[in-house]
């Protein structure tokens, strides 16, 4: 099967989950609140349309490069959509904007029709079936502070970079333009070791899934997490000023560059590298005498 081919199948699952979702919200006559900015509900639904494509074509470089049976595919997939992207898209919509102040439960019926279907759609049509990698084996204490320096480095990658843009997107929350605002930064810190904690349960389970090398597992996993976190709702958005839009774009992309960099070093184990006789001994023929049956 072609990959146009399977990530247009990813779209379109894409699509079915975004109209099942508004059945969903119409069955259980949930309330999703006013439109942001002003926009109908066409225009809505097809810029969702659109970072659709965003987000599958994101989503693909990580979903080829796993290599295990596709039961685990899924799970991994459908975990990440849940908690990484959708969980956490929420708590942020809720501190820094009103958009989900009377809309909360929809948005939850769309991630939830989300990541059941596109994590399907992604964990059946790429990857592979090969043997599981697994974690490295470590003790315990080795585990716990590595989890825990993962815990605390998503916050301070946050907050680092959220103080490089300050000075330009501070005056857009402040003036509450399309419904920004800023919370305290007690209410922030705590946010951030929210969902640092999502973060780290939906991402880590492809580490342990890839079968790629150490920079190519941080190049997809940062480019994941870029589409998912950033370049996805950015795109949708389009009622914000460009000027948010962009800026907003560069700062999530060294986020995610940034925190899918300690994962890899956390988590996985470098390459072990053959010194030069080494190679020469696996490059010589055997001199041992070949035995074969009769």
């Amino acid at each position: 099967m072609k990959t146009g081919f399977r990530l247009v199948v990813c779209w379109i699952g894409f699509a079915v989950a975004l109209i099942l979702s508004g059945f969903v919200d119409g069955v259980l006559h949930l309330h999703a609140g006013p439109l942001p900015g002003g926009v109908s509900v066409q225009t809505l639904f097809l810029t969702q349309l659109v970072a659709g494509v965003v987000l599958v074509v994101g989503l693909w470089p990580l979903a080829r490069s796993l290599a295990a049976p596709a039961a685990l595919r899924v799970a991994a997939f459908t975990t990440f959509l849940l908690l990484a992207f959708g969980l956490n898209g929420i708590i942020e919509a809720l501190k820094f904007t009103d958009l989900l102040d009377e809309g909360i439960s929809t948005a939850v019926a769309f991630y939830v029709c989300l990541a059941v279907i596109l994590g399907a759609a992604l964990g059946l049509l790429f990857g592979t079936a090969g043997q599981l990698a697994g974690l490295p084996h470590r003790s315990w204490p080795a585990w716990t502070w590595r989890v825990a320096a993962a815990w605390l480095g998503w916050p301070v990658v946050y907050l680092f970079f959220g103080m490089c843009i300050a000075p330009i997107v501070t005056p857009y929350y402040n003036a509450g333009i399309a419904g920004l605002r800023i919370p305290s930064m007690s209410v922030v810190v705590e946010m951030q070791l929210l969902r640092s904690l999502f973060f780290l349960a939906g991402t880590l389970p492809f580490v342990a899934l890839s079968k790629v090398s150490r920079r190519s597992l941080w190049l997809t996993l940062a480019v994941a997490n870029a589409f998912t976190v950033g370049f996805y709702g950015i795109a949708s958005a389009t009622f914000l000023p460009v000027v948010l839009r962009v800026t907003h774009s560069v700062e999530m992309t060294c986020d995610a560059f940034a925190y899918a960099g300690l994962l890899v070093l956390l988590f996985t184990a470098p390459a072990v590298k053959l010194n030069a006789s080494d190679r020469r001994e696996q490059a010589a023929p055997s001199s041992a005498p070949a035995f074969h049956s009769r």
